[in-house]
C-alpha cells in the first residue's frame, strides 16, 4: 500500500476486519497473527492484502480509525465544556479539560490501553503513515486543548503550554501503557499501592492539574 492509498474502502469485509484487529490487539497486543485476525473475521489473508496491503499496514490502518474516534469524541467533550462557559452556565476548570484529555486512556481500559500502545510505537518506530495520522487526528485536538489549557489557568506565559501539553502526553501514554499485576508502581509500592483504574484516574490528573497551573518561573 503507497502513501496515497486510504486506509480503508469503507466495505462490509474490511470493516469486519478493522473491528476485529483492533478488539484483538486491544485484548492481547501486536504479537497477534494475520491468522488469527483473519480467522476472527472470517476472511482469508489475500483480503487483508487486498485492502491493506500487510499486517503492518493494517495495525495503521487501525491506528487511524481508532484516533478519529477517540478524538472527534475527545473534541466534542471539549467544546462542551467551552459552550457551557459561554452560557455561564459553569467556568471551565484546568481540572475539566485535564479529565477530558485523560478519560479516554483509562475508559474503556483496553481500547484506551491500545491507542496509548499505538501512540508509544510511533515515537518508538514511526513510518510516514503514522506520522500523518498523528499530524491529522493529533494535533489539531492538541491545539485546541493548548489554548484551552492555557485560558483556563489564565497563563501569563501561554507558551508554556506547549511543554505542558507535551508532558501531559508522555505521562499518560507511559503510564497506561505499564499496567498490571508486575507494573512499576506495583513493584516499587511492594504491591501496596492501589493499580486500579480509578485511583489511577485519581492520581494522573492530580499530577497534571498540579502541573498545569504551575507558576512559571520564567
Amino acid at each position: 500500500m503507497d502513501n496515497q492509498r486510504q486506509f480503508t474502502t469503507g466495505s462490509e469485509v474490511s470493516e469486519r476486519i478493522l473491528e476485529t484487529a483492533e478488539s484483538l490487539f486491544a485484548r492481547k497486543g501486536f504479537a497477534v497473527s494475520l491468522r488469527e485476525i483473519t480467522a476472527a473475521a472470517d476472511v482469508n489473508v489475500a483480503a487483508v492484502n487486498y485492502y491493506f496491503g500487510s499486517k503492518t499496514q493494517l495495525t495503521e490502518a487501525v491506528f487511524d480509525r481508532l484516533s478519529l474516534r477517540v478524538n472527534s469524541e475527545r473534541l466534542a467533550a471539549l467544546e462542551e465544556l467551552i459552550s457551557s462557559a459561554k452560557n455561564g452556565t459553569r467556568k471551565v476548570e484546568v481540572r475539566d479539560i485535564v479529565k477530558v484529555f485523560v478519560r479516554p486512556y483509562i475508559y474503556p481500559a483496553e481500547k484506551g490501553q491500545l491507542l496509548a500502545r499505538l501512540i508509544l510505537q510511533h515515537r518508538i518506530e514511526r513510518s510516514a503513515l503514522t506520522s500523518t495520522i498523528i499530524q491529522r487526528h493529533f494535533d489539531p485536538m492538541a491545539a485546541k486543548f493548548i489554548e484551552a489549557l492555557s485560558h483556563a489557568a489564565g497563563a501569563p506565559q501561554p507558551k508554556s503550554f506547549y511543554w505542558r501539553y507535551v508532558f501531559m502526553v508522555g505521562a499518560i501514554v507511559l503510564t497506561v501503557t505499564d499496567v498490571g499485576p508486575n507494573s512499576r508502581l506495583e513493584r516499587l509500592s511492594d504491591g501496596s499501592m492501589d493499580a486500579g483504574l480509578d485511583a489511577m484516574e485519581k492520581e494522573i490528573v492530580d499530577f497534571l492539574v498540579g502541573g498545569m497551573t504551575a507558576t512559571s518561573s520564567g
